[in-house]
This record gives structure tokens, sequence and C-alpha cells, in this order.
């Protein structure tokens, strides 16, 4: 036995969580360790430095491909890291549809990752990677599908420059699926007509619900985050059908967004709730 095995198991480090085990939380992973979360979209990308306690420390951003920022950031976000492991947010060729009847077999959480077709059938495609997020009290459920070929060039790019990838999401969906379980337990927005927004660095989801049924959902990523009428026609639709009553509820990837307040200046007379916190994508994806 070496005598980093040893070391190990006195400190308890060798009974951790794997750092790529999807069963357990960003924290439960790298407790008391440094980490960076990286956040890639087309021709630009965003990161956060997570100091020991798990709190963001720095966040930066830079304009250009991946493959040409890695090359020029690679070094320090590897010295900012423990063993160069990274958690990757995709924010790129990916759809989040509203599908119903997906199968809810126990281990459905490893299935999607490991076999999808098992859990799919039909809607399967080998070019696609999959996650999904239930309504437990419904037979709707939220399906994300992402392009294969992008994580493979991703994972190949973090290789080259000794990086390795704990986790691959996509953050918007992560964000989605947060703001949706915080209302599936506040009783008050149960029976409630609402319309749930998304926002993450010109990624939109829009979700309607009328007494806790979802209903109808549009997701597009890749948006020109300046470009006000293509956000008009993903959230017109959702504007005209609404009642006087509906309530509509906001995330954004950060507070106090130019491009938050565009989209909420759309919704006119209707209760509008902004639920973004500062570094909200950050923390969402450093906590859970």
């Amino acid at each position: 036995m070496e005598f980093k095995d040893i070391k190990e198991v006195l400190s308890f480090a060798a009974f951790r969580p794997e750092a790529d085990n999807p069963n357990f939380s960003w924290p439960q992973r790298f407790p008391k360790r440094k980490s960076v979360i990286i956040n890639i979209n087309k021709g630009h990308c965003s990161w956060a430095y997570l100091d020991k306690k798990g709190n963001v420390s720095q966040v930066d951003e830079a304009e250009g491909e991946f493959p040409t920022i890695i090359s020029q950031m690679g070094d320090d976000w590897k010295n900012n890291t423990e063993d160069g492991w990274v958690q990757v947010s995709l924010n790129n060729r990916f759809i989040i549809n509203l599908e119903h009847n997906l199968s809810r077999k126990k281990g459905w959480e490893d299935e999607i990752r490991i076999s999808p077709k098992a859990i799919l059938g039909t809607k399967y495609d080998r070019s696609k990677r999959y996650a999904m997020h239930h309504n437990l009290e419904t037979s709707a459920s939220l399906l994300m599908a992402c392009d294969d070929s992008m994580i493979k060039q991703i994972e190949e790019e973090l290789k080259a420059h000794n990086l390795t990838a704990a986790r691959i999401c996509v953050g918007l969906f992560g964000m989605t699926s947060h703001l949706l379980n915080r209302i599936s337990h506040d009783d008050s927005f149960k029976n409630q007509d609402l319309i749930v927004i998304t926002w993450s660095h010109g990624s939109l989801c829009v979700l309607k619900q009328k007494a806790g049924q979802w209903k109808e959902l549009r997701c597009r990523s890749g948006l020109p985050i300046d470009d006000e009428a293509a956000l008009a026609m993903m959230v017109r639709p959702f504007i005209e059908g609404a009642e006087p009553t509906t309530r509509v509820l906001f995330m954004g990837d950060t507070a106090q967004s130019p491009h938050g307040k565009a989209i909420l200046s759309m919704f006119g007379s209707l209760h509008v709730t902004d639920v973004t916190e500062d570094n909200n994508l950050w923390n969402i994806l450093a906590k859970n």
C-alpha cells in the first residue's frame, strides 16, 4: 500500500464518493476542496472559482470559442481545482421538451445516463444525451436532450489540458428543475396559474403551469442576448393566453441582469416575481 492510500484512509478521504459519481451532490464530492465551474456558450465562456467552503470566490468571462479559451485559461483553471476536476455547464445545442408517460421505474436516474433507450423507447436518438425532471403529481416530465458529439469534443479538450469533467450538465435545465422543485414544495403555488421562466446566458425556457399541470413549454438555446424581438417571439404566446390572475416567476443566471429586466418588461401588468439571486447559476450548480 502506498503512503497516499494510507493518508486517504486516515483522513477518511478514501470513504468519500468518487469525484465523478453523479449520485452525490457537488459538496459531497468536493468537501473542503477548491473547484471550478465552466459555462460554455457559442462564442463565449464564463467560469467561477469555488473556495474550500464551496462559495463563489471569483467570476470571469471571455469571448471566443471553447478551444481558444481553454488554451489560455487551462493552467489557471487547473491551479484552482483539486487534481484537475471541473464542472462543465453546456449552454448550446440542447433542447428541453415537455413529455408525458415516460418511464419512472426504479433507478431511472442512472438508466437515463447509461441506457437512455430503455427509458425513452422510440423517442431515443443515439446522437443525444439526456436528462429528465418529473412532475411528481402528474404524468408530465421535462426531457433535456444535448448533442453527444459536442460533449465528446469538450471532454477531449479538457483532457488535452490535464482537466477532467466531474460533471457535465446543462445549467438552464438545472436552474429550471431547481425552480420547479421550489414551486412543488410551496402550497401557495400549487393551484395557481403560473408562467415559469428561466434564463441563462442566451438560453431561455418558458413553462405554463395551470392548477399544478404543466401545459406548454418552449425552449431555445443560443439566442442573441440583445435580440429582444427573438425573446418576444418566445414569450408572446404565453402572454396572450394568460389570465389576469396568472403569476410570472422568473429566475435568471445572476441578479440585476439587463436581459432579465428586458424579458420581465414584456409581461406588462401581470404579477411578476423575480427570484434570481446574485451568482444564481453558479450557486445552484455548486450546491446540488
